[in-house]
């Protein structure tokens, strides 16, 4: 599972890391849209995404975080799904046309989980050994709200917890070799082949925060510090 993350950069330094264009963008060539560091990312947030355009290059593009399936007839209400199931996101109505043709990258710097039976839980912070940014494997859809207008949205795929965070939850986001994200992407490819080669756990590191990030509306680069520190 991955409920709340962090991404802990600006549009031009992710557009940097992942070789992509920002987007979109005005008559003079500016994004229309922009993007602060965040450390405590909650469903229904806009979030940059990572697709491939008509031309098959990665763009950013700004999301909803919680699908909303194309073919819905009613706008989005109750609780977003922000996660979808490995497992089963080839056959679920809501995920298998996305996961056929429009996967995506979500660029992030972490995410938070809470351990622990009785409350409170105690929030973890989780991330890559060696990289500040990174990205979770996505889909994305786009229902159409009036003519010419649509909403985009994505989720993130997760998969069955693997390495020594597994203690901590029994899901885990999907990540997959830098090598695999353009054919990640590409929506002739088949998301089976790629995700033979998805990450295991084991490069991932995590440590204790304080409790504060359990508030939706925490804010501020003190929420991934760890537990006790000044």
């Amino acid at each position: 599972m991955c409920g709340r993350y962090t991404l802990a950069a600006s549009l031009a330094e992710i557009a940097a890391y992942f070789a992509a264009k920002s987007g979109p963008q005005g008559e003079d060539g500016k994004p229309l849209w922009d993007w602060e560091p965040n450390y405590n990312i909650a469903p229904a947030s806009v979030v940059p995404v990572i697709a491939f355009d008509g031309r098959k290059k990665r763009k950013i593009v700004p999301m909803r975080w919680g699908i909303h399936p194309h073919w819905k007839k009613e706008p989005p209400e109750g609780r977003p799904m922000f996660n979808a199931r490995l497992e089963t996101a080839h056959e679920k109505a809501s995920f298998r046309t996305p996961f056929r043709r429009r996967r995506a990258l979500i660029p992030t710097t972490g995410w938070y989980e809470w351990e622990g039976i009785e409350k409170p839980k105690t929030p973890y912070f989780i991330h890559e050994d060696e990289e500040e940014i990174f990205a979770f494997a996505g889909l994305w859809d786009q229902w159409r709200v009036d003519e010419g207008i649509t909403l985009l949205s994505c989720t993130i795929l997760t998969t069955a917890a693997s390495g020594h965070i597994k203690h901590l939850h029994h899901r885990m986001p999907v990540r997959l070799p830098k090598t695999q994200w353009d054919k990640w992407l590409d929506w002739e490819s088949r998301p089976d082949h790629v995700l033979e080669k998805m990450l295991s756990g084991d490069d991932l590191d995590y440590y204790d925060v304080d409790s504060e990030v359990s508030s939706g509306r925490a804010s501020g680069a003190h929420l991934i510090k760890p537990a006790g520190a000044a």
